[in-house]
């Protein structure tokens, strides 16, 4: 999710933009650039039957041969979001007929709500429910470790797409300033999105390796009782 409000003051990892001072535009200090990675606690939700959760579309490519009828006894959901927040600062020279404006502190919030399903009857099985759990986990923790990495790369990322442009403009005319503000608002969130993107493959990697047929075999053997309700190919 991609959007520009108001910064809020939080602590973070913090990043200093070196300031570049013309004849007539100065920045009275170098910009900050903070990333914000953070992750709630997560929720679990073992009220739907395994029928009810056949009906959700699983990213990951089933790893069982196209002759084969699986059922999904549970799933990981989560969508990681990335906001930026921006705040540029200016000042009026030449006797109010110019200004220079600057970035003030740009913000990278990174949110995941993971979320973890499990079928009500599996659920109902204290083995079958720590296997799936324990299977599920390890997306949560594959999603986490994909923020935690993105945080630490995305102000560098961010600072050196700034710098090519410059992190402040002027002097310019009053006129026009709106127009630089906007773009320097506008460049941020590019830089921010192509990072999205970045993530969101690698994300995708890395979860569809945890799907794997090795791991699903794994863990149905843990306690697989061959009754009719959990016999047959699962998927987690």
């Amino acid at each position: 999710m991609i959007g520009f409000i108001e910064p809020i003051t939080m602590l973070g990892l913090l990043t200093l933009a070196s300031a570049e001072p013309s004849a007539v535009c100065h920045m009275p200090k170098p910009a900050e650039i903070r990333v914000i990675p953070k992750t709630s606690a997560v929720k679990y939700d073992i009220t739907q039957t395994r029928d009810e959760i056949q009906r959700y579309n699983i990213d990951t490519i089933n790893p069982y041969g196209f002759d084969s009828n699986s059922h999904t006894n549970g799933f990981m959901r989560g969508i990681i979001r990335m906001q930026p927040f921006v705040k540029l600062d200016y000042k009026n020279v030449l006797g109010n007929r110019a200004l220079c404006i600057w970035y003030d502190t740009i913000e990278l919030r990174i949110e995941i709500e993971p979320e973890i399903v499990i079928a009500k009857e599996v659920a109902e099985d204290p083995c079958q429910y720590r296997a799936v759990k324990e299977h599920e986990l390890k997306h949560v923790m594959a999603d986490r470790k994909i923020v935690n990495k993105y945080a630490r790369s995305m102000s560098r990322k961010v600072y050196q797409g700034l710098k090519s442009r410059g992190f402040m403009v002027g002097p310019i005319l009053g006129e026009d300033a709106q127009k630089v503000a906007d773009r320097m608002q506008e460049t941020v969130g590019q830089l921010v999105e192509l990072e999205y993107k970045k993530m969101e493959i690698e994300r995708a990697e890395k979860q569809q390796a945890i799907d794997s047929l090795e791991e699903y075999q794994r863990v149905s053997a843990i306690c697989d009782k061959s009754t009719s309700a959990s016999r047959g190919r699962r998927r987690y």
